[in-house]
């Protein structure tokens, strides 16, 4: 089987048959995970989450199509069905869980109550047919099927304003996760409003910083204080590495965090690089080392373990110690100080920016 991205965007937008394009998605993995990674994990990165993106869009469709058969009927009014997490910045790896919302046009009164009905439907239909395409459910509940992540606009704005209204570490957590969003399907004015949102909410009250700053630090990068890696001490991942928790998020949080700052709209972390660069608010040799490191983060994620359990792919974030070559871990201990002094330098932004 050969892997074209296009011929396999083309299959996967011509299926109706969820459990077809599980097999094919069975079948990518598996030729994925023979071959050695690309030598360039941009390109590598784009391309595994151009495929998470066909896939997650036939699912909105084949939703759709199931409402619509069962005589719900089409959707009545506009919607958008959005990403959170690592969907939102399109770095999922081969086997990401679901994190998903969706956001409909505020009804007219008279139709509100079968809106409600429809959305709710709708949004427990596309869980339903992502779990059959092989995607866990997310851990923290943050799916469409949840009343908390599928609402209307008006439920959408009272949510987020309420949760900045009353910024403590809960509600600033909740709001990080909208910062991370993207529209994957629909109405895109409608995916882009929450986002909108928060960045205006933030530029009209720099405090808010603060209170994310409080949340961005708390994931530090597992180096020691000799500058040495931090292995699992226990268990069937003895001797690894956390990349997930111990490099990615703590680098990609501290970039989010500034682009917040800046009121950049974008998700993807190179992206918001890229844009910090063409802005020239940030450091230019400090923008040079937080682009290599989450280049260099991307590659060593796409190492981790993972397995297949009860149906869903699914990964620990762990790179085994098997795998920790001399040249990775050297590329490893890169990340992890860039991660170190970005978050120092994230904390001295902030601190400036309360002065």
């Amino acid at each position: 089987m050969e892997l074209h991205l296009e011929e396999i965007r083309k299959t996967i937008a011509q299926s109706s048959d969820p459990n077809t394009l599980r097999g094919l998605r069975d079948q990518i993995h598996e030729k994925l995970l023979a071959q050695p990674l690309d030598a360039f994990p941009g390109d590598w990165n784009d391309w595994v989450n151009t495929l998470h993106d066909a896939l997650i869009q036939f699912a909105v469709k084949k939703a759709e199509d199931n409402l619509l058969q069962s005589g719900l009927g089409p959707p009545p009014l506009p919607y958008a069905v959005i990403l959170f997490g690592s969907g939102g910045r399109r770095e999922q790896t081969l086997w990401s869980d679901q994190d998903n919302g969706l956001i409909y046009k505020e009804p007219e009164a008279e139709g509100k109550e079968a809106a409600d009905v429809f959305f709710k439907r709708l949004g427990a239909e596309i869980v339903e047919v992502l779990f059959q395409l092989g995607y866990p459910p997310c851990e923290g509940d943050v799916m469409c099927n949840n009343p908390s992540w599928a609402q209307s606009e008006s439920g959408w704005f009272a949510t987020i304003n309420a949760w900045l209204d009353e910024p403590n570490w809960e509600n600033i957590r909740y709001t990080l996760i909208i910062a991370d969003s993207r529209c994957i399907s629909g109405d895109e004015r409608l995916g882009g409003s929450l986002k909108r949102l928060l960045l205006d909410r933030v530029a009209s009250d720099r405090r808010l910083l603060a209170h994310m700053l409080r949340n961005t630090l708390r994931r530090k990068v597992s180096l020691g204080v000799l500058g040495n890696l931090i292995p699992e001490r226990f268990g069937e991942d003895m001797g690894g590495i956390d990349i997930k928790y111990g490099a990615y998020i703590p680098l990609v949080n501290g970039i989010r965090l500034l682009a917040i700052s800046h009121g950049i709209a974008g998700s993807n972390t190179l992206d918001r690089i890229a844009e910090m660069e063409r802005r020239k608010a940030e450091d230019p040799e400090a923008i040079q080392q937080w682009r290599q490191a989450v280049l260099t983060v991307l590659k060593l994620r796409s190492l981790t373990t993972s397995k297949l359990e009860d149906g869903f792919y699914q990964s620990g974030g762990i790179l085994p110690g098997a795998k920790l070559t001399k040249e990775r871990k050297n590329e490893l201990k890169f990340v992890l100080k860039a991660g170190q002094k970005l978050h120092k330098y994230v904390e001295k932004e902030m601190q400036d920016e309360e002065m």
